[in-house]
């Protein structure tokens, strides 16, 4: 749908005085209505398409269909916009019309208005005095037409998909966890800052009206600095589904970080929220949906790349992981096992768990996987495989597990900045460490490590 208001508060910061609107009326054979001004009129034997000026607080199209109306006597006509025209009326004032056009069967009745004392049908190329203007539009339209496929813009976008869009804000407390509310209408919701976009909104504009509603807080005035900024962290194209019918585009912009002062004076709409809170990424997965929790994933790892990425839900083939578990094992039949740190809001805290981490920027598995070893364990991998299982029933979701082969000497081993210790662990003792129910799944999956396959994974 065409937002004429957007179109004439454009025109008036463009130096217009007037709105205007006409409507370039075909017959099926190509020819175009014109009419002729009457003698006691402006600019009496002036031939012009039916037009005229909108009406205080008139919709646009509904001025154009009036004028054709009045001068006339056509109605219920399909109207198409077209373009716009500018020009100078006899006042000296600057107009803007809004030009329309529609087709009528051959041999169509006219009925004129007082204003105007005869009309022709006439050929584009043969049209009868008319303005500059006017001509111009008539010979770009027919000119358009021509066009195998062509149709003015008013039409064409009747064709396609038109998603509607949301702005919203990612925002994190000092400890870097996110802020998530609980939807009212729905209570499995947790939504960022932010909602739908509506007539003459950017989506940036949005997430702050939106937020300011939904907090209680301007962010603008809270975070002025990265509100400035504008920035951009991901775009999320959701394809329609049973539940929202028609395609979403999604913004989200980095809206800083809340200090606890800051957080006390949040004052939710309870229309619209009924609680709000901040959780790691790794709690808030008991809390999300999974579509839900997959789009918290991939809005995080664009925020952590510092580029804006684009994103698609549902996630195209190939590139629905967020994570990856890499199961490194030697010809001794050892396996490279990883101690992690015993804190809350992460994943097997205190465990030893295979080396693995999260996805970054536009990676393909098996970057992630190289370079989550070369980080957390100092090595170079090869012989990468994906290895099987039901991952979300292991608790893996959105997690891509692969096999890879080393065959360093243990010194080597270097522990990078995550966990307390890596070193290499025979197969058989596994099990004798504090690790996760998955390591039951996968162990077995491992036993012919000592000659892997050569089939790698992207």
């Amino acid at each position: 749908m065409i937002d004429f208001d957007v179109l004439t508060d454009l025109a008036f910061r463009e130096g217009a005085d007037r709105i205007g609107v006409g409507v370039v009326v075909r017959d099926t054979s190509g020819r175009i209505l014109m009419i002729r001004r009457a003698a006691h009129d402006v600019l009496p034997g002036l031939w012009e398409y039916p037009g005229g000026g909108r009406e205080d607080g008139e919709p646009v199209p509904a001025g154009a269909a009036r004028e054709l109306a009045e001068e006339t006597g056509l109605t219920g006509l399909t109207l198409e916009y077209a373009r716009h025209l500018d020009f100078t009326n006899q006042r000296g004032l600057q107009v803007r019309q809004f030009v329309f056009t529609a087709v009528v069967p051959e041999g169509t009745p006219v009925v004129l208005s007082g204003d105007h004392d005869d009309h022709q049908w006439a050929p584009s190329d043969r049209l009868p005095t008319t303005s500059d203007g006017q001509r111009a539009v008539i010979e770009w339209l027919t000119g358009r037409l021509a066009i195998p496929g062509w149709r003015p813009v008013g039409g064409y976008l009747t064709t396609i998909a038109r998603p509607s869009a949301y702005g919203s804000f990612l925002v994190t407390d000092p400890h870097g966890r996110v802020l998530g509310m609980r939807s009212t209408i729905n209570p499995e919701v947790w939504n960022f800052p932010g909602g739908n976009v509506e007539h003459g909104e950017s989506p940036f504009t949005t997430a702050l009206r939106e937020a300011e509603e939904e907090l209680g807080l301007d962010l603008a005035a809270e975070n002025p600095e990265i509100i400035a900024r504008r920035r951009l962290v991901a775009v999320i194209h959701t394809q329609a589904d049973a539940d929202y019918p028609v395609p979403v585009a999604g913004y989200v912009f980095d809206g800083g970080t809340l200090t606890a002062e800051q957080q006390a004076r949040i004052r939710l709409d309870p229309a619209e929220h009924t609680e709000f809170r901040f959780e790691t990424a790794h709690d808030w997965r008991s809390r999300m949906t999974s579509a839900h929790y997959q789009r918290l994933r991939q809005v995080l790892r664009a925020h952590r790349c510092g580029v804006p990425l684009y994103l698609e839900r549902p996630a195209p083939d190939g590139d629905d992981f967020e994570g990856v578990l890499v199961f490194v094992t030697d010809r001794a039949g050892r396996l490279l096992m990883h101690l992690r740190e015993d804190r809350p809001g992460m994943a097997w805290p205190g465990y030893w768990t295979p080396i693995g981490g999260w996805r970054e920027a536009d990676e393909s598995a098996r970057e992630s996987a190289v370079r989550e070893v070369r980080e957390e364990a100092g090595v170079e991998i090869t012989g990468l495989r994906p290895l099987p299982g039901p991952h979300h029933d292991l608790g893996l979701p959105l997690t891509r597990v692969l096999h890879a082969v080393w065959d360093g000497p243990d010194s080597d081993l270097r522990l990078g900045d995550e966990g307390l210790a890596v070193r290499m662990v025979p197969l058989a003792e596994v099990l004798d460490l504090k690790v996760p129910p998955y390591m039951q799944h996968y162990l077995p999956l491992l036993t012919d490590a000592a000659d892997p396959p050569s089939k790698t994974t992207s």
